[in-house]
Formats: C-alpha cells, structure tokens, sequence
C-alpha cells in the first residue's frame, strides 16, 4: 500500500473521530455523496493531466484511494461499534448492533409492530435496534421518556421531510411550543361543536351505505369504508372540501398516493437512507406529486371562506392580510398533510378495530347499548357528544381498543438528553434514540393483567387489572402529546354510538377475522387489513339479536 493510500486510510479513521462521531449528519447525506463524488472526479482528471495515465487508469487509481478513505472510515466505525459504544451492554440482534440498515431487513414485510413483540419477547424489555437506538417496552418508561416532565427530545426521524415541517415535526421545543399555541385554538370546546356539526354529514353518508348493504343483505369491509369516511372528514376540515370517497366508493388519488407515500416509513430506514432516496427523482416523483397537491389545495382554501370554521381557518388567521413567506407556506403544507394523515388513518383504525373486537363480544356491546339508551333519544340516531363524553363503558371499550390496536404502534422516537436518562435503575446514555412500543406494552404481563383478553371492565370496574396506568399512551404524552386527541374521541365516541344502536352485527359468512391482524400493516400508522361484517338494522330491543 502506497504512502497516498495509508493516508486516505488515516483520513478516513480522523474523520469518524473528529467529525462524524459527533452530532447529527443526516440532513447532510447528499451534500456528502456530491463531495465524494467531486473529489473523484477531480482526482481523475488530476492522474490524467499530472500522471499522464488514460481515463481508465486515473479512474482506477482515484477509486482505489477514494476506497481507502472509506475504508479507513468503515472500520474506524465498525470497531467502536463492537467494543467502544455505550449501548453494547444491550440485547438484540447482532445486526442492528454493527448497521443501522440490518433492521430493514427484520422489518421487510412491513410488519414491525409484530417483529417487534418478537424481538421483546426473545430479549426482554430493553432491545437495541441499531446502533443508537433502543426499544423500551418496560411500563416506567412512557412517563420518562414522553412525560411532562421528560428531558428527551424529537429525534431526527422527525427531519425526513424537511424543509416541509408540521406541528408534529417541529424538533426545536420554542418553535413546535409555539405552534401548538396556534393549533390549540382548533381543538377547544367551541371549535369541536363546529367539526361535530360537519361530521354529522359524512356519517348519514356512511351509514346510508351501511343500511343499504344490510337491506341487501350484502357484507361491508369496515376497514375500508371507515377509511373513506376519515378522510373525507378531515378533507373538508383541512381544505374546506371533501375527497369524495364516500360517494366514488374509492380512493381518491391524492390519498393513494399517501398510503404509498407512507410505505417506506414501515421498513424502517435510517433517516440518512430516507432521505437520499427522496432525492433521486424517479424514487420521490409521487411523494412530490403529492406535496404540491396539499400545496394547491392549501392555496385555494386559502382564498375562500367558510360558514363554519375549519381547523385551516385556525392555522392561517396568523397570516389574515399579508402573503406568507416560503417558510411558513412550508410549515401551511406539513400541517394540511398532517391534519388528513393523523386524524384520518388512525380513527380510521380505531373505529375498524373497535368493530373487530364488538363483533367478538356481543355482551360488550349489549351493556353499551343499555349504557347509550337514556341518551339516544333523537329519531335521527345522533347524539351530542357532550352527552355521552363521560360514559365509563363507552371509554372504557375505546381505551381497551386502543391498548390492543394502538394506530401508531411503534414509530414515536426520542432522542435522550446528553446526561441520560434512568428508566428502573437502567441507565441510558445521553443522545441516543429510544421508543416505547404501545403495541408490545399493551400486550405487556408489566403493565395488565391478562394482556391479551379484550376487557373494557379493567379501565373502570377492576382498575387492579392496570398495573400501570402511565404506560397506556396511545395519542403519546407530555408537550409533544396528540393535540387531534379531543377531535378523534368525539369521533370515536359518536359514531360508536350511532353504529351500535343502530344496526346489529357480526363476521359475514365466510369471515374468521383472522386476516384483520394477520394482514396488517406497518407504516407509522398501523393498517389493518380487510374485515367483512354483515350488519342489520336493529328494531329497537336493546338486546342483540344476532343469529
């Protein structure tokens, strides 16, 4: 090896020490790869102009340095990885502990949430999933690590779309605390009646269809057309107009390009890897296809007024008389896609979920619908949510639901403070990423008593069966909490009430439910897959009346 060629080899080392080794870097990669690049290409035309080597020969000799240097720093990396890094005193697979492009591979069918249990199951509570990055499925750690009082931080999966930023990945606490102030005026008692009176609309739309299929005596994929009924919703809510889903039967294309937008996120890709594919164009087309659709869209609902004011109305009142700039017309399109993401997707599943575990248990739903009676006096079917906000079955049904289908099962990352952390005596180092799993704690022996039943009773009747009341944290917790939580229960709530005490159901023929979980997906929000449920109007018993 030539004195160039230690050198390069050196350099590489020196870098990972003295430059890669500290901070964050994933904004950078392609900055990065252009660098190599030029230094490459310089390199060639220096050996063919100096050298007087032909093409061929100055590629071959600047490849051969160039490798050097990457090579010094590989194995500069790989040996602190083995024998230097604090995180090596966790379990997990070999793999994860060396790259942080072996959990991809564990998570190729997009089905994290379940390689997850299984990864906690084989190792217990603490498991590294790379380098820098360890699941925490142990009840102690929701409060501490997404708790009021918690120190940690966003971590930088939060940057994948940047410069488009939203409420939810705003990393600077100043800037997302300031935010919210503006988002919370969306989510207050005044504004929900005003969403309540729209989401009236898009469910008669879906019951409709509901009662025309059990006239026919025809199945409903609920997990499709509760779909189409969230996005709908929260269409008009962040543009002032629907998708038309529920009218076309179908996706809209904007929201088809969403769900695939939303694939990638479910392999878990480091967010340098993320990154530097939504820079090649072929790969990122659709996504900004989809960006300048939100764009378009914010745009016009911009310029037009509403009778009942949207959750949009809220987001540019601070801009009312004046043209925003880019960076606020950046964060404008980060919010609209966040409105129809969070608050589509994950009602969407709780609502399918829920049916899924009431079509199970028809004793649950006979006590809810004695529990709804005195207050289900409209002919229409409605009921104001305030009336039924407080019901402890209602809630209970809707927590226990969420405890066993949370829509994001494992996907809220944090980066720890740089002293650390200390979760039950373990010690975590500071700027390391962690995550507590809501699928594998709410299945958890730690944190329930008999994890796997379906029973509402334990949230209200039989609280001793919640070890540990902190560890359920489905809209997460603390200062980055859902602020969409009050708008999903009253959802959630009104729209359980209309379907149970109007229709009885159960599996159509040739349903077992078994492709509901078996068939899931993981993308940050969970995807079930299809559910057949055969229902039919109810008479007015109280009682079920299924055959």
């Amino acid at each position: 090896m030539s004195g160039t060629h230690l050198a390069a080899l050196a350099a590489g080392a020196l870098s990972y020490c003295l430059y890669f080794h500290h901070g964050e870097h994933h904004l950078r990669i392609a900055l990065y790869i252009q660098i190599l690049a030029a230094t490459l290409i310089s390199m060639v035309v220096f050996f063919q102009h100096q050298s007087h080597l032909d093409f061929l020969a100055a590629l071959t000799q600047a490849a051969s340095i160039e490798g050097s240097f990457l090579s010094g720093f590989y194995a500069t990396t790989l040996f602190y990885r083995l024998f230097l890094h604090p995180l090596n005193a966790f379990p997990g697979p070999f793999g994860c502990k060396i790259t942080s492009l072996f959990l991809p591979i564990i998570y190729r069918h997009n089905d994290g949430f379940r390689q997850l249990q299984t990864l906690h199951d084989q190792h217990g509570p603490f498991v590294r999933l790379r380098p820098d990055y360890l699941s925490i499925a142990h009840p102690k750690a929701v409060s501490a690590i997404y708790g009021p009082g918690s120190k940690c931080t966003k971590a930088p999966w939060y940057d994948l779309t940047q410069p488009m930023v939203s409420l939810q990945t705003l990393r600077n606490k100043k800037a997302h605390d300031e935010r919210r102030r503006v988002w919370s005026a969306a989510f207050g008692d005044k504004a929900l009646r005003g969403y309540e009176q729209r989401l009236r609309g898009y469910r008669n739309e879906l019951m409709a269809h509901f009662s025309a299929q059990a006239a026919d005596e025809q199945p409903v994929n609920v997990t499709k057309w509760f779909n189409l009924y969230n996005f709908d919703f929260m269409g008009d809510l962040a543009f002032g107009k629907s998708f038309n889903m529920l009218e076309t039967s179908e996706d809209h294309w904007a929201i088809q390009l969403l769900k695939e937008a939303l694939v990638p996120l479910g392999f878990a890709f480091p967010t340098w890897f993320f990154r530097l594919l939504m820079s090649l164009p072929v790969v990122s087309r659709d996504w900004w296809r989809l960006i300048d659709f939100c764009a378009q869209r914010m745009d016009d609902r911009m310029k037009t007024s509403v009778e009942i004011p949207d959750i949009t109305s809220v987001l540019v009142a601070p801009l009312k008389g004046q043209q925003p700039t880019a960076q606020q017309r950046q964060l404008l399109r980060g919010d609209a896609q966040l409105i129809v993401v969070a608050g589509s997707d994950t009602t969407a599943t709780t609502l399918a979920a829920a049916v899924y575990q009431l079509a199970q248990h028809p004793e649950q739903v006979q006590r809810l619908r004695e529990e709804l009676a005195p207050f289900m006096t409209d002919p229409s079917g409605e009921v104001l949510h305030e009336k039924i906000s407080h019901l402890p079955h209602l809630n209970a049904i809707i927590n226990e639901t969420l405890r066993l289908h949370p829509p994001v099962a494992a996907s809220l990352q944090r980066k720890t403070p740089p002293e650390g952390i200390t979760i039950d005596g373990v010690y975590i180092p500071g700027n390391m990423t962690v995550m507590c799993p809501q699928n594998v704690l709410g299945r958890s022996h730690a944190a329930y008593e008999r994890p796997t039943e379906f029973l509402p009773e334990r949230w209200y009747l039989t609280p001793e069966m919640v070890k540990e009341k902190s560890a359920f944290a489905p809209f997460s917790a603390g200062p980055y909490g859902c602020i969409g939580k009050p708008l999903a229960l009253l959802n959630v709530r009104t729209t359980l009430a209309r379907l149970v005490t109007t229709f009885d159901f159960g599996y159509a023929p040739g349903e077992d439910g078994t492709a509901f979980e078996g068939m899931a997906k993981d993308s940050f929000t969970m995807g079930f897959g299809d559910l057949q449920i055969l229902f039919r109007k109810r008479s007015g018993s109280l009682g079920v009346k299924w055959d």
